[in-house]
């Protein structure tokens, strides 16, 4: 990573941080609700140290810095999956927060 914005990351940095010992951060940024058999909200990621210091809001590019938003659980959990969490604990109330050690390395059934 460069050090122009130290407070952004990509998915490519995060995995980086995530071997360095960063947690994952999930933020709900709008209460959820459900809709059929299927969630939806506004879910946004930070890297945290352990500390909870120095976190980077992911982006989908260090160019655009675009909020990588995630709008239903499938696909906040199956990013978090591709991360490394082996669970997923998801708020669904905006302003609430859960962190997860991840690997940086996609989760298996076996991991």
């Amino acid at each position: 990573m460069d050090g122009a914005t130290p407070n952004v990351v990509t998915e490519d940095g995060l995995r980086d941080l995530l071997s360095d010992g960063y947690l994952i951060e999930v933020i709900c940024n709008q209460t959820a609700e459900k809709r059929h058999n299927s969630w939806y909200g506004s879910w946004a990621v930070h890297a945290v140290a352990e500390d909870g210091q120095d976190a980077k809001l992911l982006v989908t590019s260090r160019s655009v810095f675009k909020l990588r938003e995630f709008k239903t659980i499938v696909a906040l959990v199956s990013f978090l999956a591709d991360m490394g969490c082996l669970s997923a604990n998801i708020p669904l109330i905006a302003g609430r927060r859960e962190r997860h050690a991840a690997s940086g390395r996609p989760a298996t059934a076996t991991s």
